[in-house]
């Protein structure tokens, strides 16, 4: 787990930012990335946002894109859409920003949909595997990670072709992000003639999971699929365990699988759908420039930093293919190319011949 102070961090972007300012030019592109700095989901919004800013200063030592350096502006919005709505505001309207970057969450990027839709400015790269984001949308936006729709379909795949559960239940956080889900499990569920068998839910931002563990612990529920970030999910998990409740979980990518783990203090049969391969035991030229670059900055190697590090990089080897100005229209385009045509990014997702989505990977606590 990251161990610095969101202050700093948000310091420290923000003085890198204003450094590039001092020293750039009007061909500069500029970024802006809402995500939580502070709250009880901050190390995802943290570890996100290094991973970026590793990237786009090494990226700017170098000369940047064409000479143009990345300016990432990072702002805190604590995982609330109302903070996120005003962030969004200032990045369009006083940053006068080129496009959105990392957005975190599916509730957050939800409250900013009318402001996409009316300003076309594009979303790049949200941690988010919505479906409103993947489903002919009338905004611009790109997406670097599989659906939840597929981290599901995994889920369950592992929970009932794998290991031979047919009584799951749903632990799901209450709002956009865990609606989501919830219909995405569920259909899942039903492609193999079941449903769920009870639903348990709990507040965003907090760890108010006692009434859900009862719901489900009353049950005949033999594995629990989870939606929901760290905090809350190692609790219900910790609370079932206090309580000898002889459970199975998944949960998927977001909830950031290195906090969630470290909090963990006795065997669990867990498993985490990961949208990036594992930055630890990854082969390729990506992976290993990656673990080296973060051996020089004394971060832990995780799958959120190592997704933040790619957004970075699949973002700016695209913009590379565009001229200067800033055109977000030649950007996305080429964003859709480097996927399809970059043989070093290819290996990483290991994506075959006519391959059109994104894989899934895993990881497991047991």
């Amino acid at each position: 787990m990251l161990k610095f102070k969101p202050s700093i961090l948000l310091t420290s972007c923000l003085l890198w930012a204003s450094q590039l300012m001092a020293s750039g030019s009007q061909l500069d592109i500029k970024l802006g990335m809402s995500v939580a700095l502070t709250g009880p989901a901050s190390e995802i919004g943290k570890q996100l946002a290094s991973g970026s800013r590793i990237y786009f200063e090494q990226l700017n030592k170098q000369g940047g894109i064409h000479g143009a350096l990345i300016e990432l502006d990072v702002r805190d919005d604590g995982y609330e859409p109302n903070h996120t709505v005003n962030n969004t505001r200032f990045f369009i309207y006083d940053k006068k920003v080129h496009a959105l970057f990392g957005y975190m969450g599916t509730p957050t990027t939800t409250a900013i949909k009318s402001m996409l839709e009316h300003t076309q400015i594009p979303l790049l790269m949200p941690y988010t595997g919505a479906t409103f984001l993947r489903e002919k949308p009338a905004f611009k936006v790109f997406n670097l990670r599989a659906s939840y729709l597929d981290e599901a379909k995994e889920q369950i795949s592992h929970l009932v072709d794998e290991l031979g559960h047919s009584k799951i239940a749903l632990l799901i956080q209450a709002d956009e992000f865990g609606i989501t889900l919830q219909k995405s499990l569920t259909a899942a569920l039903k492609m193999r003639g079941l449903k769920p068998q009870v639903v348990g839910r709990f507040r965003r931002n907090t760890n108010g999971v006692e009434k859900a563990l009862k719901l489900i612990g009353n049950s005949e529920a033999t594995a629990v699929a989870m939606v929901g970030t760290y905090e809350p999910l190692s609790y219900f998990i910790l609370l079932s365990q206090k309580q000898n409740k002889k459970l199975a979980f998944t949960t998927v990518s977001f909830v950031s699988s290195e906090d969630l783990l470290s909090k963990l203090t006795q065997p669990s049969q867990l498993m985490v759908t990961e949208v990036v391969p594992n930055p630890v035991s990854c082969e390729g030229k990506i992976c290993e420039q990656f673990r080296a670059t973060l051996s020089t900055h004394s971060l832990p190697i995780t799958h959120a930093i190592f997704e933040g590090y790619l957004n970075a990089l699949v973002f700016s080897r695209a913009a590379k293919m565009c001229p200067l100005p800033f055109n977000s229209n030649c950007v996305l385009n080429a964003l859709s190319n480097v996927i399809n045509q970059d043989d070093e990014l290819r290996h990483l997702f290991k994506i075959k011949p006519k391959q059109k989505k994104l894989p899934i990977f895993r990881s497991y606590h047991s």
